[in-house]
């Protein structure tokens, strides 16, 4: 035996790989994990629930990174990939860029990876929320006709669809930060499949949600040529109690190509 760390393969073209997890409840052992800029950009935040949560995403997000590498967690460099709302990129691999974007509710975090090409994710927990006020930020004027048509439960769920379809797309496309939401369409009313978006800019891309779980809300955007499929790794204490006979330390499902409907 040589003792060395075995490396997981990266996502092949046109493929996606995500990393679902949960703060660890031990934040003094993950900053450790983080590079000075991270821990600078940490000690920034006033609350302490905040920092919790940034040290759990990218302490999350190094792990997950480092077993593509066969680095340890700490070794990991990041560079960010644009200038707007874009993700990051890997820094010093050989070969075409490797894409990651994040996002984080609460306890919980994303992460997702491509070689290749850009891609976006967002992330919210299920919640009460203002379902007029946000349509009128948020919705283009056919959205809004569509969602008003709904029933109220239905409606606070097409908002939500909405929202983390249009953060993955903006993060993906690397749009503005002033970006206005109500010129990205995402077609909240289509439930199931792969959805052609509408960019200000008229490039193509699309989205598709997550399940994650029931109280979660989750998608993906990616470029309308990435049609390979999807893997999500679920490293969440409900995600390892859903296979209680497996030997690995997450679950993991794959999803096809998600060509369902299209707008």
């Amino acid at each position: 035996m040589t003792g060395e760390p075995t490396v997981r393969p990266l996502p092949r073209p046109g493929e996606a790989h995500f990393w679902f997890g949960e703060a660890t409840g031990e934040p003094h052992r993950d900053v450790g994990l983080l590079s000075a800029d991270e821990r600078a950009r940490c000690a920034r935040l006033t609350r302490p629930e905040d920092r919790a949560g940034f040290v759990a995403v990218w302490a999350g997000i190094r792990r997950a990174v480092a077993g593509y590498l066969g680095a340890a967690p700490g070794a990991v460099r990041l560079e960010r990939a644009g200038g707007g709302r874009s993700g990051l990129r890997l820094a010093g691999v050989p070969g075409e860029p490797v894409f990651l974007s994040s996002a984080r509710s609460g306890e919980l975090w994303l992460l997702g990876l491509a070689v290749g090409d850009p891609l976006g994710v967002d992330l919210e927990h299920v919640r009460p929320i203002d379902t007029e006020g946000l349509a009128g930020r948020c919705l283009a004027p056919p959205e809004r006709r569509q969602v008003r048509s709904l029933g109220a439960d239905a409606r606070r769920t097409a908002l939500l669809r909405a929202w983390t379809r249009k953060e993955a797309l903006m993060k993906a496309a690397d749009l503005p930060a002033g970006t206005d939401p109500r010129h990205v369409v995402v077609h909240p009313a289509v439930t199931t499949g792969t959805v052609r978006a509408g960019l200000p800019t008229g490039d193509d891309w699309t989205v598709r949600d997550l399940r994650l779980r029931d109280a979660v809300q989750a998608a993906l955007a990616r470029p309308l040529s990435c049609t390979g499929q999807v893997r999500i790794h679920d490293t969440t204490a409900a995600g390892r109690t859903t296979r209680p006979t497996a030997t690995t330390t997450t679950t993991t499902t794959t999803l096809g190509p998600g060509t369902g409907p299209e707008s």
